[in-house]
């Protein structure tokens, strides 16, 4: 049987669940070690990550692992949720990270957030988590003190590490007593519960869809894939803004670095190619943009040295669409 100490991996996304959980183990005298997995489609801000888990004198490590975890997403064993979440082969890509950070750490087992119950793909039934566990090789490993106590016992438990009459017995999609647990916490400032990951919106997974279709996406892609209207010109994903906040952080982050489009003589959107385009494929944009800025009669474009002022021929909706990826 596997020796025990007071060392724990929590898996940590940044939602209330998670942190929580980290909060009671921390509570009943364990070292919490917090694990945020990065991946291209779930990113958060890492100061407020920290921000958070500070009032608990929990340290935060990060994990990511980008090639794997895109090709789990293109070939997922479990198949997809909603939309495009491979909701049970994430969570075992999440368990292996955190297998990973017991060794590095000395940890002796895995805590998380989960309420069983309460996600209707990997939280489902007790039998889905045992089987994400299992192919984790974390196998009566992982404590979960939100349920707990309406769970069969682990191995921790077994062996009087842990007690689950200390802990919860929640279950289900309800939120009432996690805040109540919260407040006793003081725990005032955390996520709504819909979390973040953009393979589960209907739009964006999308445009995921589509770009992973393409082996030579570029992380400019993955940056964009919650702003703009996308567009396919020939094999080139072009990027139009929606309104005055999206034209501003595309400006600041994307015109001395990306194939980059503007008006030049009235406000209007902006584009952002992936790749250097064709003088087709400038042309097409541009009358893309002047779709959606009709006060302009002229577009920049600019590339490294290069920038060119084209008067961009107005095209009809029907074939503008033709190119819009939806």
């Amino acid at each position: 049987m596997k020796n025990f100490n007071k060392k724990c991996v929590v898996l940590y996304s940044g939602g209330l669940d998670s942190l929580l959980a980290a909060a009671i183990m921390k509570k009943k005298g364990f070292e919490v070690n917090a694990l945020f997995v990065q991946t291209p489609f779930y990113k958060k801000d890492i100061k407020h990550l920290q921000k958070q888990l500070e009032q608990f004198s929990c340290e935060l490590f990060i994990k990511s692992n980008h090639d794997d975890y895109i090709e789990m997403v293109k070939n997922p064993q479990f198949g997809y949720g909603k939309n495009l979440n491979p909701c049970i082969d994430c969570k075992i890509f999440f368990y292996r990270q955190a297998k990973k950070l017991i060794d590095e750490t000395n940890s002796s087992f895995v805590v998380t957030g989960e309420v069983l119950g309460q996600r209707p793909m990997s939280q489902r039934s007790y039998s889905i988590l045992r089987s994400i566990e299992k192919r984790a090789d974390l196998t009566d490993l992982v404590f979960r003190p939100l349920s707990a106590k309406c769970l069969p016992k682990t191995e921790m438990e077994s062996v009087g590490i842990l007690k689950s009459k200390d802990f919860y017995c929640i279950t289900g999609r309800g939120r009432k007593e996690q805040f109540e647990i919260a407040r006793s916490f003081n725990i005032n400032s955390f996520e709504s519960p819909a979390g973040g990951c953009l393979l589960t919106d209907k739009s964006i997974s999308v445009r995921i869809k589509e770009m992973l279709m393409h082996e030579n996406f570029k992380e400019t892609e993955l940056e964009l894939l919650n702003i703009g209207r996308h567009f396919r010109i020939n094999s080139n994903r072009f990027v139009v803004s929606r309104n005055k906040k999206e034209t501003q952080v595309m400006t600041e982050k994307f015109k001395n670095t990306q194939p980059f489009l503007k008006c030049k003589d009235a406000p209007g959107a902006v584009g952002v190619f992936m790749d250097s385009p064709s003088t087709d494929e400038i042309e097409l944009a541009a009358s893309i943009i002047k779709r959606y800025s009709k006060k302009t009669e002229h577009i920049e474009y600019s590339y490294k040295n290069e920038e060119v002022i084209i008067k961009p021929q107005e095209l009809n909706e029907t074939l503008i669409n033709s190119y819009k990826i939806k």
